[in-house]
C-alpha cells in the first residue's frame, strides 16, 4: 500500500509549516490506520518520510534533507541503545518472563514501537520477550502487556498479533 494518497497529501499540505514532522507523520499514519480494511497492515509514516515527501513537493532542498538525515541518524543511535539498568527494570516489571509465551529463558527488553517508527528506549515503550517470541513478533508494534489476538493474514501467509483494546 502506498503511504501517500490524495487524502494524505491534503493532510500533509494543511499541516506543513504549522506542525512538527512527527505530528504530520502521526496524522498520516492515523489516517491509514482508520481507513484500512482492519487487517492491521496500514503503512506507518515517519518524520523522515514526511521530509522526503516535502522534497518531492519542492518545499525543502536536497541539502535540508541531507542535514535532517544526519541529525536523525544521530538521534536514532541515541534512542536505540537500551541502558542495562532500564533492561533490568523492564524484566522485573514483567516478572522476569516472556509476555508472549511465559518463558523465563533468553529474555530481552524489546521496543513496542520500534525506534525506526519513532519509538524510544524509555520503560513505557519496552516489554519483555524471549528471543524466540521476539523473532515471531518482529515488525509488530503490539503491546503484549495488553490483551492481544493472533490473526492469520492471507496477504502474506503468516500470523500477526494485534491488541484487542485501544492503545493510548
Amino acid at each position: 500500500m502506498n503511504t501517500w494518497t490524495k487524502e494524505t497529501d491534503k493532510i500533509f499540505l494543511e499541516m506543513w509549516g504549522k506542525s512538527p514532522l512527527d505530528e504530520i507523520a502521526t496524522a498520516v499514519s492515523n489516517w491509514h490506520r482508520d481507513n484500512t480494511n482492519g487487517d492491521g497492515l496500514a503503512p506507518i509514516t515517519t518524520a523522515r518520510g514526511v521530509m522526503y515527501h516535502a522534497l518531492k513537493f519542492g518545499l525543502v532542498s536536497p541539502e535540508e534533507v541531507s542535514a535532517f538525515d544526519k541529525r536523525h541518524k544521530s538521534e536514532y543511535a541515541k534512542r536505540k541503545r537500551i541502558p542495562k539498568e532500564i533492561i533490568q527494570t523492564v524484566l522485573q516489571r514483567d516478572n522476569n518472563q516472556c509476555l508472549l509465551c511465559g518463558s523465563k529463558n533468553n529474555l530481552t527488553a524489546t521496543h513496542i514501537i520500534s525506534v525506526s517508527h519513532g519509538g524510544n528506549s524509555e520503560i513505557d515503550n519496552l516489554q519483555t520477550l524471549c528471543v524466540s517470541c521476539r523473532k515471531s513478533a518482529l515488525g509488530s508494534s503490539v503491546d503484549f502487556r495488553r490483551p492481544y489476538v493472533k490473526q492469520w493474514c492471507n496477504h502474506c501467509g503468516r500470523e500477526h498479533y494485534k491488541n484487542t483494546e485501544q492503545q493510548l
